[in-house]
């Protein structure tokens, strides 16, 4: 698994996703995006590696959310094509 994080976007998005193709229909589908070509023109998502998509999904889950450190592990480690943190507006 790939991870991406959206910055240049209209939302701040983190994806897991197994190619930056797919990531880009991620963020469309579940976060914001009348097309994926309009998701695209804003801009390239940066690649984290692991560890940092891990350290920014763990401390979020865990100060924002009602999660301890073994389930938001186990979520984020089975997670796949999907939206792992979004921009807090649209929470």
């Amino acid at each position: 698994m790939k991870y991406f994080e959206f910055d240049k976007q209209e939302y701040w998005a983190l994806v897991a996703a197994e190619s930056e193709k797919k990531a880009y229909e991620v963020y469309h589908t579940e976060v914001a995006g009348a097309t994926i070509a309009d998701v695209m023109a804003e801009g390239k998502p940066e690649e984290l590696k692991k560890p940092t998509a891990f350290a920014k999904y763990i401390t979020a889950t865990i100060k924002y959310g009602d999660k301890e450190f073994f389930e938001a592990a186990c979520d984020f480690h089975s997670s796949e094509n999907k939206t792992l943190l979004i921009d807090s507006s649209l929470a």
